[in-house]
């Protein structure tokens, strides 16, 4: 069958779904035949949404909270992946504008719910005119745009030690880092390995290969507890985490990305580096991570 064959069944069959962008697409179809935006499957009715629509358009808005996508039908999302796609990069204290004039706003609180009513998740956010308002409008890249970002609550940053010509924001990050972790006596470096020398922690078997080093994961749970400390604390400060290597390919790099999906709380991403209990410490905490890599993707450093 052909979109349009599948089209025509679905509009007859009443089963046609409407994207943000105007096209209608056939119940099958997980992302929008003509934008590619994925779609998502009410757990309530059944009923295929866009997935830049925070509700129901069958079912007056309700969103159950056990799961969004729970059908055969549309993209599968859980619901912390959906509300993550619509607050997108926005964190509260930063600013933002939606495209148009007179639109920025700053975002004063985020509620990520699932709420027991309408609407399922809210953002807070005050204008120009200091009014302030409550909505769930998704982010929408191709309009929206960051004004002045929030920092992030955490920053953790990878660097490499045998690199003394760095420029940037990042060139003294260890002489404001709250946690800095070197890595370069205790953990065998794997530049010495011929394979993985011109390798970097992009390529699973460098990811793997670190991970794999005795005491590493025993170190970044530990780090993890660190972090929990310093957020715990009177005085909501960001934290910046280092991570330092020889290079800043492989081991530095690794643990970086590492550590991220741990503090982020992202379970599932921690536990591809066998750290998924330490990232459940973290999962209901929602805690902004940001992930710098100064040095990855320079030259081998001749040694």
């Amino acid at each position: 069958m052909t979109y349009e064959t599948d089209l025509a069944a679905a509009k007859r069959a009443r089963r046609a779904w409407t994207c943000r962008c105007g096209a209608d697409n056939p119940p099958h179809y997980d992302a929008c035949h003509d934008c590619q935006r994925p779609s998502w499957t009410c757990a309530s009715c059944g009923a295929v949404n866009a997935a830049v629509w925070s509700c129901c358009q069958e079912c007056d808005g309700s969103i159950p909270d056990e799961a969004i996508g729970d059908r055969e039908e549309g993209f599968e999302m859980t619901w912390e992946e959906f509300v993550s796609l619509q607050v997108g990069p926005r964190r509260v204290g930063g600013r933002y504008d939606h495209g148009y004039a007179d639109s920025e706003y700053e975002v004063l609180a985020i509620d990520r719910g699932p709420r027991e009513s309408w609407p399922s998740w809210q953002i807070t956010v005050r204008g120009r005119d200091g009014q302030v308002r409550e909505h769930c409008s998704g982010w929408d890249s191709r309009k929206d745009r960051i004004v002045a970002q929030a920092p992030a609550d955490v920053t953790v940053v990878s660097i490499g030690r045998l690199h003394d010509d760095v420029e940037g924001p990042y060139a003294d990050v260890l002489q404001h880092a709250d946690i800095a972790l070197r890595l370069t006596r205790h953990f065998r470096d794997p530049h010495v390995r011929a394979d993985l020398r011109e390798l970097t922690a992009h390529d699973q078997v460098v990811r793997d290969t670190v991970m794999n080093t005795p005491g590493v994961r025993q170190v970044l749970a530990a780090t993890a507890l660190q972090v929990q400390g310093y957020l715990a604390g009177p005085t909501a400060a960001p934290i910046t985490v280092v991570t330092q290597c020889a290079g800043g390919r492989h081991r530095a790099a690794t643990t970086a990305m590492a550590l991220r999906a741990v503090v982020a709380g992202d379970v599932e991403q921690a536990a591809m580096y066998g750290l998924a209990d330490s990232a459940k410490e973290f999962a209901d905490q929602d805690v902004t991570v940001d992930l710098v890599h100064r040095d990855l993707d320079k030259d081998v450093v001749d040694r």
